[in-house]
């Protein structure tokens, strides 16, 4: 995929110190390359950022899509480079107004799909910009009475209150009606803040949604695999929708209880399996009993974080490498 480079920015550190930094990320680990020139590559969802040296400095560049995107990893890598007390000098001035990657929208249906999960649906002017570029979007919740993001003229996103004020947990676009609209499922449990929300929601609120977010499974993997919990069900049944006719593999899918199956359009060379909590379902035993081809092959792994850190040892001891599995951590 090719990004247009949208972002330039610079540190008042030696590459050297900014380089090591970011080969201990997860996002190196994962999806990071050096380049023949030395440099950084970081791949994301919405983009790429490059680390490259600049003489006694270090000098980034964010290469995106489009200005959504750019958006979310400028914020993305100025929020990480501040807690680690790095600042970063931004080139391009902005004019201060709302980011360009958040979207306003209505409340239009509140329903009960499963004893487990609730599904909102959203209309907007803005809403359908969130259906290309990823899975996902950011569901925004503020302190009491404070106004919607804005930017400042370096393009960074300015929170009321804080970041640390507001909840943005990420939710997968469930549905898309004929009219531009999205639907998301929320996974109800005691306590969750979000399960709370949607208790109180109502026809009409205003909600605000940040994104889109999330990369794309690879279009012909060969043979895939696909694990996850309820956290992760409305990102898999996104994802065995769009793949192709013919394609091979399992998805096994862990849910509370018999009640909470869902009807998922699925290829028929794709296995389907639903594993029940109360029956002692085990994602993990699963993962480890799947029958993948030696190459050819591609494994989506997402639940709790303690889960995810387990399959991951799976996968590598079964010799996947870094290119052929994603292990997602939807939950601490």
């Amino acid at each position: 995929m090719t990004h247009k480079i949208l972002s330039h920015g610079a540190i008042a550190l030696p590459f050297t110190v900014v380089r090591d930094w970011a080969k201990t990320s997860p996002q190196y680990e994962d999806h990071g390359r050096v380049e023949p020139d030395g440099s950084l590559v970081l791949a994301f969802g919405a983009g790429e950022v490059g680390i490259t040296p600049d003489g006694a400095e270090t000098r980034l560049w964010i290469g995106a899509q489009d200005a959504a995107g750019a958006q979310v990893l400028r914020d993305f890598i100025n929020q990480t480079a501040a807690e680690a007390g790095v600042a970063i000098r931004w080139r391009e001035r902005f004019t201060p107004g709302r980011p360009v990657n958040l979207s306003l929208g209505r409340v239009t249906a509140i329903r009960r799909i499963s004893p487990a999960f609730r599904r909102v649906e959203v209309e907007g002017p803005d809403i359908a910009r969130l259906l290309g570029g990823g899975l996902h979007f950011r569901l925004l919740m503020g302190p009491q009475g404070a106004g919607w993001p804005t930017i400042d003229t370096a393009g960074l996103t300015q929170w009321e209150g804080g970041i640390a004020a507001w909840h943005r947990p990420v939710y997968t676009i469930r549905t898309i009606s004929e009219t531009g609209g999205i639907g998301f499922d929320i996974f109800l449990h005691e306590g969750g803040r979000v399960s709370q929300w949607s208790e109180a929601l109502h026809i009409g609120d205003e909600v605000a949604l940040m994104g889109p977010s999330g990369g794309d499974i690879p279009a012909d993997p060969g043979w895939i695999g696909l694990f996850g919990d309820e956290t992760a069900l409305p990102a898999l049944a996104r994802i065995l929708a769009a793949l192709p006719a013919g394609a091979r593999g399992q998805a096994d899918i862990l849910v509370p209880e018999a009640a909470d199956i869902q009807p998922l359009p699925h290829p028929a060379g794709v296995r389907l399996n639903w594993l029940l909590r109360s029956d002692g379902g085990d994602l993990l035993a699963a993962l480890a009993e799947m029958t993948p081809p030696g190459a050819g092959r591609f494994v989506f792994f997402a639940a709790g974080k303690t889960e995810t850190t387990a399959a991951r040892r799976i996968l590598e001891g079964r010799g996947f490498g870094k290119k052929e599995f994603w292990a997602m951590a939807y939950w601490q």
